[in-house]
């Protein structure tokens, strides 16, 4: 790739430093969603210890809520306003090319969230991008404070629910609808997800009646929807900075971006640990602690993530190795997907039924293999494609024509 060449262009290794990015935050989605595909998350403790390992799962637990829980999702969505930052670019037919390819991942993310997994994030993603283009006249101090009272206000709504009694309680609608979903279908949610791995389609289509809705419960209570808006909001930010333009000249912006946000999201990520086990619904001091803990700790660690990344990316050693990434990135939306296929076909009865068999180290193990397979794969494939094939599909619905497709 261009980036790889001494010779390349500064914007060829933007582009570049941009997809292998976005293929360091696939390789932490994958990490985290794999505890999930594997339905161990859903298990009682008990069925925990029977399984092999499970002495590790303590430390995995830890390192995954203090180091990867959450930080690689919002590098994702900083990407995702970085890019958005690129079509406004473009002038006005940029902007409205935008909102067709924000359609058109509504509906990829609709069927892979209603027929193929709840924990989709392309669906919310969509819904934000259609009002993402409100915010392009703000300047880059409007969109800074914005953003962070986007990123901060699940505290502030944590403490009006507890300061209230429980009688301001934004979650308790979509619960009580979800609930009447799960009295209608005639079963729990989690009982129809743990009858997945030993079942066939019908226990598979089952399941995902109810966790579609469930989905929506999880994405209200943690407040998810202003954060990831506050996230795309700081990508739109450095796509206005230009941070990653000419990082030579950002260098030392970028060195205090990567300290503060390990100063401030370390302790904040342990102490959100620590109070991981104590959150209840309604909110209660516990929750209000650990909303306060995930906004200094999460968002943070996110930006010092991806400013260290940068900053190794200026040497050229490095580059070379973080390179690999790139087309990976490149096909991010394939890949995501890809991360949902083999899930499937190894945690479900539609596949090798692993689900429920598997302990954290090795669920964890599983995702890294993926990780490296989608690694690999995505380099043989853009050797002879221009596109990944779920990204040429989105493309040629945005242009309306069919793309040529092999180099």
């Amino acid at each position: 790739m261009a980036g790889g060449s001494a010779f390349a262009t500064p914007s060829a290794q933007r582009t570049d430093l941009l997809d292998a990015l976005r293929g360091f935050a696939l390789f932490g989605v994958v990490w985290s969603n794999y505890a999930v595909f594997s339905y161990w998350l859903f298990m009682r403790p008990e069925a925990h210890v029977a399984l092999s390992g499970s002495f590790l799962d303590a430390p995995l637990e830890a390192f995954h809520t203090i180091l990867i829980d959450g930080k690689f999702y919002s590098i994702f969505s900083m990407l995702f306003g970085i890019g958005f930052g690129f079509f406004l670019n473009k002038g006005n037919d940029g902007l409205w090319r935008f909102y067709r390819r924000m359609l058109i991942l509504l509906m990829i993310g609709w069927l892979h969230l209603r027929y193929l997994w709840a924990g989709d994030i392309l669906f919310l993603y969509a819904v934000l991008g259609l009002i993402l283009p409100l915010f392009r006249g703000f300047s880059e101090r409007a969109l800074l404070i914005t953003a962070a009272a986007l990123i901060l206000s699940p505290i502030v709504i944590d403490a009006a629910v507890i300061l209230s009694h429980g009688d301001f309680d934004p979650v308790g609608p979509v619960i009580a609808w979800h609930e009447g979903r799960e009295a209608e279908l005639g079963s729990g949610t989690v009982a129809s997800m743990l009858a997945v791995p030993n079942g066939g389609w019908k226990e598979f289509m089952e399941a995902n009646a109810h966790t579609w809705s469930f989905r929506f419960v999880h994405l209200i209570e943690s407040n998810r929807p202003p954060k990831v808006l506050g996230l795309f909001l700081i990508g739109l930010w450095i796509a206005r900075r230009r941070l990653f333009a000419d990082m030579s000249a950002n260098a030392a912006l970028l060195k205090r971006l990567c300290t503060l946000g390990f100063v401030i999201g370390l302790p904040s990520s342990l102490l959100m640990w620590w109070a991981e086990g104590h959150v209840g619904h309604p909110p209660e001091p516990a929750s209000l602690l650990r909303a306060t803990s995930y906004a200094f700790g999460v968002v943070p660690l996110a930006i010092a993530y991806a400013s260290g990344f940068a900053l190794l990316w200026l040497k050229d050693g490095w580059r070379m190795r973080l390179l690999a990434l790139a087309p990976m990135g490149r096909m991010a939306l394939s890949n995501y997907l890809m991360q949902t296929f083999i899930a499937l076909a190894l945690f479900t009865g539609l596949g090798l039924g692993w689900g429920t068999r598997v302990s954290a180290w090795q669920f964890e193990a599983l995702a890294l293999a993926v990780f490296a397979m989608e690694v690999l794969w995505s380099r043989w494939w853009l050797a002879r494609f221009q596109f990944g094939p779920f990204e040429w599909a989105w493309r040629s619905l945005t242009y309306g024509r069919v793309m040529a497709m092999r180099k």
